[in-house]
Formats: C-alpha cells, structure tokens, sequence
C-alpha cells in the first residue's frame, strides 16, 4: 500500500471514526438523560418522542382554547380544571385561571412560582413567551396565554405555564457529554492514527539512516531489508541496490590491490631469475670464464635467450595489463572460421614438426559459418594455447587436436593435447595470472604464466567462454566459444 493511499485512508478514518464514535456516545447518552427527562416529563415519555409530546402539549391548549370560546364557564368548574391538571402535569405544565384581576384557580406545581410570576394583562398576547423567575436565575418558565370573557362579561385569561428548565439541564449535560467525548474521540484517534500512519514511515526511514550511518563508517557487512510495497519499500531496495554494489566495488577494489600486490611480487620473482642468470654469465665473461670461442658463443647465447624471456614477458604484461583495463582495441572482421583454422593449422604444422609434435584438424560444419574476430588476436590465443602443450608434453612425440563445432548461435573450438594433464585441484586456477601448476619447473619450462590468462581475457572481449578440462597423464583440453557474425554485428 503506497503511502499516499495510507494518508487519504488515515484522514478518511479521522473523519468517519470520530463521527460514528460521537454518534454511538450521543445515542447511549440520550438514553440516559432521557429517563431524568421522563421523569419530568412522564406525558413526553408515554408519547416516546420529544416532539410529539410537545405537540399534544399544543393540542391541550388548542383545547382549552376551544373551551373558553364555547363554555368560558367550565373554566370556574374546580373539577374540570383538575381534570385538565391531571392531563398536563404530565408535560410537567401547570394552568392558571384569572377572572378580572383575581387568580381562582392555580395548579399545585405553581404554587410557589405563580407569586413570582408577573402574569400578562388582559389583551396582551403572550405565546410560548419566556417567564425567568428572579434576576440572574437558570430557570426558565415557558408562557402561553388565552384571553376570553366569561358568560357574565367578565375579563377572563387561563395560562398555560411549561417549566423547561429539567429540559433545559438535560440538553445542556448531553451537549457537554458530546463536547467532551469529541474532544476525548478527535484526540485518541489522531493519536493512534498519527502513531500507526507516522510508525510505518518513520520506523523504516530511522533504518535507512542507521544504514546510512553504517555506510559513512565504513561498514557495508549488512542488509537492508524491506517486505513493504510502498514508497519507502522501493527506496530501501534501491538502498540495499546501492550498498550491494558499493560493497561489490569496494570488495573489487581491495581484491585489484591484493592482485596489484601480487602482481609485484611475480614480476619480481620472474623478472628476477633471468636478470640472476645474465648477471652470473656477464660476470663469467668478465672474469675470463669463457677462454674459448665456443664457451664465448655459448654465453652469449644463454644472455640472448634470456633478454628474449624478458622482453616477451614485458609485452605480455604490457598485453594483459591493456586487457584488464578494457583499454585494447579489437580490430574486428568477419571471416569463415573452418577456412581461417585450416590455413592456421598449416601456418603451425611446421614449428610444430620441430618439437615432434603432430597437429591434426577436425570440423563438423558442412555449410560456411562466418564469425566476427580480431585475427590476430584469435591467432594469440590459439599458440598460446598450443604453446602451453608444447611446454607440458612428457612424451617421445606428442598430438593436438583441433576440432570445430557447429552450436545455434556460436561455434565451439576444442584444442585437446596428449600432454601429462593438470591435477583436479589446479584446473581451477590455470586461467589465474602468473599460476603454475608446479613451479619448481619455471626454469625448465620458461614462460611467463600470463599465456592463458591472456587468452582467456582475448576471449571474453569477443563476447566467449574459455574452460578446460583435464585428466592426469592422459592429456588436457582447452575449450572457448566464437560467437556467429549476424548482420550489424561488426558495427
């Protein structure tokens, strides 16, 4: 749920709550006032409602009314006035009768407030008139009154006189009940809403700082995890994005320093033993050592050969460093790859005759596939490859085969030797830089240790794979893929 939709449903309930609570509390609270009500109005609570007993209230004194148009006399009738009290003290209503200026006839319950009351003259029209009975008091008198003339034509008025003051203090309590209870209902529900809408934002902002925190401290060995679908969500994600890739950059970082460290120390080491060796045939030469021509040619034979393992071994690291950088530039072409390996396998037949080795070729394509290549880099891989199986082969007379096939988008090259194969636990480690199998044969075998790292980098530029797979004394395999030449490839 997003955040923006939680706020429009938190304000939604921070006005349906409130209202529905305020309306529960008003019910239950009517009811409770209501029976104090009834108990002064019991003529209101045979009638149920408020208002119909108000109107039957109306009724009694259109009644009345009537009476004293018809049958004024009746109004002098002590009993039939009772009758009409009995009728309205159920309204918690009294009635007053006054013939000329003098009261003869006054309802129980306005006994004592009548001699307070200050009653309208004749001719007055006075209707639901409000009467307070003393200066500053709460209590409040509702005055209806009907002037007629009695059969003797005497000024007669009768008066109705409603006190409404229980109602009054019944209304006034629910109406503080209902102030208190919003006031109460509007600030427990902001709170829980604000605390609920607030807690599921601040909570997971206050862990994105603590994150961030760890972060500008340095720690990056932690995770950020979110399971919300929200904005917030979304931002932790990103954040865990974020740390994942600046971890994997720092972890890069540290593992170019140690290879960097590495590195050093192998161009050390390897550069070193030539130089020890030209060193220690220089100082023979020197010191009269070579006394013969031939000892002379020998010499400086050794110091050539070993000023060529240093030069290659500067161009290789010269090659793979441009490699690893991505700062070598491919020269691509398309060429057919069945025509390019025929001629290549030729090219190698006769160095290869030098060394008793024999190079056989093997394709399972019928039809011409091209693939986009720098030539002279697949030629790189390809001797360095053969180089290495050259270096290894503990046999009288040794085989390679290369065999060529034919996959749905790519074409899949194997250079398999008859060598002394490559143990389990090195295979692993023989694409690593400056990585020998057995270094005690460094002297012997020569080479710099970047042969294959380098081709297997040349490889991944155009887009392949390189592995390789080994069995002991019977011989190595050294497999990589070409991708086919689609249209457009080249640019």
């Amino acid at each position: 749920m997003s955040i923006k939709f939680r706020l429009l449903l938190s304000y939604i309930a921070l006005l349906l709550v409130p209202t529905l609570l305020t309306v529960i509390v008003g019910i239950f609270a009517g009811f409770y006032y209501m029976e104090d009500f009834y108990k002064d109005y019991p003529g209101v609570g045979k009638i149920h409602t408020l208002r119909q007993g108000m109107i039957e209230r109306e009724r009694f004194f259109s009644h009345i009314k009537k009476i004293s148009l018809r049958s004024p006399d009746d109004l002098e009738d002590e009993r039939f006035l009772k009758k009409i009290e009995q009728q309205l003290i159920g309204f918690n209503t009294g009635l007053i009768v006054r013939k000329n200026h003098e009261i003869i006839y006054s309802s129980k319950i306005l006994q004592q407030e009548v001699k307070k009351v200050v009653l309208p003259q004749f001719g007055e029209y006075a209707y639901d008139r409000a009467i307070f009975l003393e200066k500053g008091s709460s209590d409040e008198l509702r005055l209806s009154q009907q002037d007629f003339y009695f059969s003797d034509k005497t000024e007669g008025s009768v008066f109705l006189i409603t006190n409404i003051e229980p109602m009054k203090k019944a209304f006034q309590e629910i109406v503080s009940i209902l102030t208190i209870t919003i006031v109460v209902i509007l600030i427990i529900t902001n709170g829980t809403l604000t605390y609920l809408v607030a807690g599921s934002i601040v909570k997971p902002l206050n862990k994105l700082k603590d994150s961030a925190n760890r972060i500008k401290e340095g720690d990056l060995d932690f995770e950020v995890i979110s399971n919300t679908r929200d904005e917030i969500g979304e931002l932790s994600r990103a954040f865990e994005e974020m740390r994942k890739r600046l971890k994997y950059s720092l972890d890069k970082q540290l593992q170019y320093e140690e290879n960097r460290k590495e590195l050093f120390s192998n161009i050390s080491h390897d550069l070193k033993t030539p130089i020890t060796t030209i060193k220690g045939y220089v100082e023979g030469i020197r010191d009269g050592v070579a006394d013969t021509p031939e000892k002379m040619e020998k010499y400086i034979h050794r110091i050539y050969t070993k000023a060529v393992d240093i030069d290659r071994l500067i161009d290789d690291l010269f090659l793979f460093s441009k490699l690893d950088l991505n700062k070598f530039p491919l020269h691509l072409s398309s060429i057919d790859v069945t025509k390019y390996f025929l001629d290549l396998v030729e090219e190698l037949q006769f160095d290869l005759e030098k060394e008793k080795m024999t190079i056989k070729y093997h394709y399972k394509i019928d039809a011409p596939v091209f693939v986009i290549v720098d030539v002279m880099q697949i030629k790189r891989v390809i001797v360095n490859i053969i180089e290495n199986a050259v270096k290894y082969t503990d046999k009288p007379e040794g085989i390679i085969d290369i065999m060529l096939e034919e996959n749905k988008d790519q074409v899949q090259i194997e250079i398999k030797d008859t060598g002394q194969g490559i143990s389990k636990e090195a295979l692993p480690f023989i694409f690593d830089r400056f990585y020998r199998a057995d270094p005690s044969r460094n002297a012997l075998t020569g080479g710099s240790g970047l042969g294959l790292s380098i081709a297997k980098k040349i490889i991944e530029e155009h887009g392949g794979t390189m592995w390789a797979e080994s069995a002991e004394g019977i011989g190595t395999s050294i497999f990589f893929t070409l991708k086919k030449h689609r249209s457009g490839d080249i640019e």
